[in-house]
């Protein structure tokens, strides 16, 4: 079992992005990842403050500008880092957006929480095209609420972001909500227009499809030598496994 567990290891690495630390994963949740999972490089650093300030406020036709919640809401919250903003189009659209970083679990707590008062109607799961092939990484994932009271009616969407390899503990939220003015429909096309044609593309670098792998890069640096290294790596833990597989017999 040992033997495998290695064997697997080795194999990943040597198949992974050689600068697989720069990644960030996007995911549906916070805790772990899933196979809804999307590794990207981001643009800006959302543990940054500053960085997350900078963050622009026109994309493309949307333009933006900054709200606060009420200050019990930020208690509440215990995030390190919270960017809050509404943009604007000129044909009446609009969406509202929190950028959340925090090292603190409690921060990102069921989102349904901080819906008290509202019916939940649709929970489901979103996906949106942010790229084409022959690229990888072309559709990212995300959790999808419709929720009403009386004679209103939102729609929410959200994702989380943290570091796969080598990583400080922060986990980010990005949360996009937008009215219902006419129906669900032109809703969640305003969201759609709003992450794949203007957000994706200003939070995160576009991956790069030629990106070398470890192995390759330990190729071009060593030659024979590297070839030889990693050879013996897979074959060792190759070597526990058979030697196991002679024991049980």
């Amino acid at each position: 079992m040992i033997g495998i567990i290695l064997f697997s290891y080795v194999f990943i690495f040597l198949l992974s992005p050689k600068d697989i630390t720069d990644y960030t994963i996007a995911d549906t949740v916070h805790w772990g990842e899933t196979k809804n999972r999307l590794m990207l490089k981001t643009a800006y650093e959302y543990n940054s403050k500053e960085e997350l300030q900078a963050f622009p406020k026109v994309l493309g036709d949307w333009n933006g500008y900054d709200f606060r919640y009420d200050e019990s809401v930020y208690r509440a919250l215990k995030a390190d880092i919270l960017l809050s903003r509404t943009y604007e189009k000129k044909n009446g659209s609009y969406i509202w957006i929190d950028i959340i970083n925090s090292k603190v679990g409690d921060s990102f707590h069921n989102q349904k929480i901080c819906l008290a008062g509202w019916d939940i109607n649709n929970e489901s799961i979103s996906e949106f095209r942010i790229a084409d092939p022959p690229n990888p990484f072309t559709k990212l994932y995300a959790k999808r609420l419709d929720y009403s009271k009386k004679n209103q009616s939102q729609i929410m969407v959200y994702w989380f972001m943290f570091k796969k390899v080598g990583s400080e503990d922060s986990v980010t939220m990005i949360r996009i909500t937008t009215p219902v003015i006419s129906n669900e429909s032109n809703a969640f096309d305003s969201i759609k227009d709003f992450i794949e044609n203007e957000l994706f593309h200003t939070m995160y670098k576009q991956s790069d499809t030629e990106t070398l792998t470890v192995s390759e890069d330990i190729i071009n640096k060593y030659g024979n030598t590297g070839m030889a290294a990693m050879a013996l790596a897979l074959l060792i833990p190759a070597g526990l496994v058979f030697t196991g597989i002679r024991r049980k017999e």
